[in-house]
């Protein structure tokens, strides 16, 4: 039943009561007051219930007698009147309710509207009034006042006195009550209120839902998520889609979001149109990271057909297809061909690439532009020539230097103008170059000093035979961002030069130092200072130097893994003994040209020194095959040097044999050394460097036979 037949309903019940009403007459103005002011505080109750029982025994009866009919009305039609009510719930209670407050207010029959709410509802007026008055009875008793009770003389109608008599209407209810709650009624009464419960439930909850949808439609017309129609306001319905769910991506508003003009589509509106055309202007390698990503997916209905229909609209379009290079047709454009040229150099050496880059100016520009092309090698410039070039050329060479990737410069025959020079036409020097090498120079200590000011990236320092700088110079120009120092055949450096060293290098990690006249008082210089940092440590053609030398290196640099004694003419059995014992960190020893060393060092290196991989024995004199017995039983050693070893024979050779790890190994100068003992050699498979060049005992067949069983190997003949 709809809204408007409950509605009609509920006036019809108004209109009969209030018929009858009219018939038995109204109360007095004065009773009247005292009611609606009892009930005032019990009208806010539930709108299924009567607030107040009845006022006086006439009352009481006439309100049975209009409400009995009511409430046998909606027994006997339960299901009629639940229908209604579970049709037009919202409806029936807005009005009941507004009638009942009404009503209390205006004449004050509450009870009576309310009944007619509840019978029409299926509810129980009677026994709810009664309730209601045993609910309320506190309330009122502490509402009133002793002196409403003093002025009336006796207790309200509207509650039971203390001995908890009732009052005639009272008692008239409960007898209505009792035959209301008669089996028969209460089970009718009862189905009545479950069936009319549950479908206003029903009617509330799809009430609920239909405004949700509308809310969530509302925002979804009013969002900004991509929407192939933008100027229409109604949400799109996409079948097998909950509603509320974003709208389904289209080929358009993909492309939209992206910047991507889709060839044929219309020209958007709005500001993705002008960053679609600013796109236009961008390269194919800007455009090709705007596009999407084709691991990305879509949950929605229909979305893999809009993602392909996108790629394929992004492949047809122009702006991010990759520029491909002319077509090569001829040699000529093949040798101009940067791709082509790109891996042609990399067939040549480095040295060799000096050459090519003569040959024209594209091929310079190509040779010049890459570092790789470059490594390894040293820019060494002639200063007599650099002399005869003009300043602008010269601003050019130096440029190229730092163009082509060098770090390091070396500068052979300088003197101090050339140092100037540098100084003022190499400006890029300061920041880019960190290795300086001087060679066979006059510059003094000033040219050194101006130079070494100027380099401020410098941390690489070598002089060779620059016969001009003094020790005083070393003291003035060595600054403490320099790591690595080389001085070789400087007749000017002595014993002061290395104390100068020691004292103003205090990071200083590999150390080369060729003096004829330094003693063992300049290894004195070496404090703990320099044991953490100084790892490398080279004293060659230290004539001077003795045993007394090598016991200050042991106890002051204790960390060395690298030591080059070659040419220090003094040195015995027993400082090689200290060496083993004190320095066991080494890596590489180097032992040349040491005559006085026997097979007795080579035992003590081979007991102590566990973790040696490189061995240097060049023109020791004296070691013999028991000696190279000694070392074949170093497992860790991989580059051993026996050049002009004249005591060495091919039983020698045999224990080599054993050094399954061995890669290095040179023989040179050995005239011992026979074409069986050498062919035993094959067994050292690991290895991949021979040297033999003066080596009586080898011939042509023997440089045969070793490279036909050593493959891998570098024969050097």
């Amino acid at each position: 039943m709809s809204s408007i037949s409950a509605q009609g309903v509920v006036e019809r019940a108004s209109a009969e009561l209030s018929k009858r009403i009219n018939g038995l007459g109204l109360r007095s103005k004065h009773h009247h007051g005292s009611s609606s002011s009892n009930n005032s505080s019990s009208g806010g109750g539930s709108n299924n219930s009567s607030s107040t029982p009845a006022n006086s025994g006439s009352n009481s009866n006439q309100n049975n007698t209009s409400g009995g009919p009511n409430t046998t009305s909606s027994n006997s039609n339960s299901s009629t009147n639940s229908s209604n009510s579970s049709s037009a719930s919202s409806s029936v209670s807005s009005s009941s309710s507004s009638s009942s407050s009404s009503a209390s207010s205006g004449t004050g029959k509450t009870s009576v509207m309310e009944r007619v709410t509840n019978a029409l509802c299926g509810g129980n007026s009677n026994s709810n009034a009664n309730a209601n008055a045993n609910s309320n009875q506190t309330q009122n008793n502490s509402n009133l006042t002793a002196t409403t009770n003093s002025t009336t003389g006796q207790t309200t109608p509207d509650k039971p006195t203390r001995a908890g008599t009732l009052n005639a209407g009272a008692q008239q209810q409960q007898q209505q009550s009792a035959q209301l709650h008669s089996p028969q009624t209460l089970v009718q009464h009862h189905t009545t209120t479950v069936t009319s419960y549950q479908l206003l439930q029903q009617q509330k909850s799809q009430q609920q839902l239909q405004q949700h949808q509308q809310y969530l439609s509302s925002q979804i017309a009013n969002s900004t998520l991509i929407n192939s129609n933008l100027m229409n306001t109604t949400p799109p319905t996409v079948p097998n889609i909950p509603m509320g769910a974003p709208p389904t991506p289209t080929v358009n508003s993909i492309a939209k979001q992206m910047n991507i003009t889709i060839p044929g589509s219309p020209q958007f509106t709005t500001m993705g149109m002008a960053a679609a055309q600013k796109s236009q202007s961008v390269t194919p390698l800007q455009m090709r990271k705007q596009l999407p990503n084709p691991h990305m997916h879509h949950p929605y209905a229909g979305a893999s057909q809009a993602a392909t229909q996108l790629a394929q609209a992004v492949t047809q379009s122009a702006l991010i297809l990759p520029k491909l290079p002319p077509p090569v047709t001829s040699i000529e454009s093949l040798m101009m061909d940067e791709r082509f040229l790109n891996k042609f150099f990399l067939y040549f050496t480095s040295y060799e690439r000096r050459v090519l880059a003569q040959v024209c100016m594209k091929w310079r520009d190509v040779l010049y532009r890459s570092p790789r092309f470059w490594s390894g090698l040293l820019p060494t410039l002639q200063c007599r020539e650099l002399r005869q070039i003009n300043a602008t050329d010269r601003v050019k060479l130096f440029n190229s230097l730092i163009r082509r990737g060098f770090h390091a410069l070396a500068l052979v025959g300088a003197n101090d103008d050339d140092a100037y020079d540098v100084v003022h036409s190499f400006t890029l020097a300061s920041k880019h170059i960190h290795s300086l090498s001087l060679r066979c120079s006059s510059i003094s200590d000033r040219g050194l000093e101006a130079l070494l000011d100027h380099l401020q990236s410098l941390f690489e320092l070598e002089l060779a035979g620059c016969n001009e700088v003094t020790e005083a110079g070393l003291w003035a120009c060595l600054t403490p961002r320099i790591v690595s120092l080389s001085l070789a055949d400087c007749i000017n450096i002595a014993d002061e030069a290395v104390g100068a060293v020691a004292q103003l290098l205090p990071s200083l990690y590999e150390f080369s130092l060729q003096a004829y006249h330094v003693t063992d008082a300049a290894l004195g210089y070496f404090s703990p200072k320099q044991s953490h940092s100084l790892s490398i440590l080279r004293l060659q053609s230290c004539w001077e130097l003795t045993n007394h030398g090598i016991v200050n290196i042991v106890h002051s640099l204790p960390h060395l893994t690298v030591l080059s004694l070659s040419g220090c003419s003094k040195l015995t059995d027993d400082g090689v003994e200290l060496i083993a014992e004190n320095l066991q960190k080494l890596r590489a020893l180097d032992l040349s040209w040491c005559p006085r060393i026997t097979d007795a060092s080579l035992e003590y290196i081979a007991c102590d020194l566990n973790q040696l991989e490189e061995l240097t024995l060049d023109r020791c004199v004296h070691i013999t095959d028991i000696g190279v017995g000694y070392i074949s039983t170093m497992l860790s050693l991989t580059a051993l040097f026996l050049r002009w070893c004249s005591q060495v024979r091919d039983f020698g050779l045999q224990h080599l044999c054993s050094m399954r790890n061995l890669q290095v190994l040179s023989l040179a100068g050995c005239p011992l050394l026979t074409s069986s003992g050498l062919s035993s050699l094959i067994q050292l498979r690991h290895l991949q460097e021979l040297e033999l060049t003066n080596c009586p005992g080898a011939s042509q067949e023997l440089f045969e036979y070793l490279k036909d069983h050593l493959p891998r190997c570098l024969i050097i003949e």
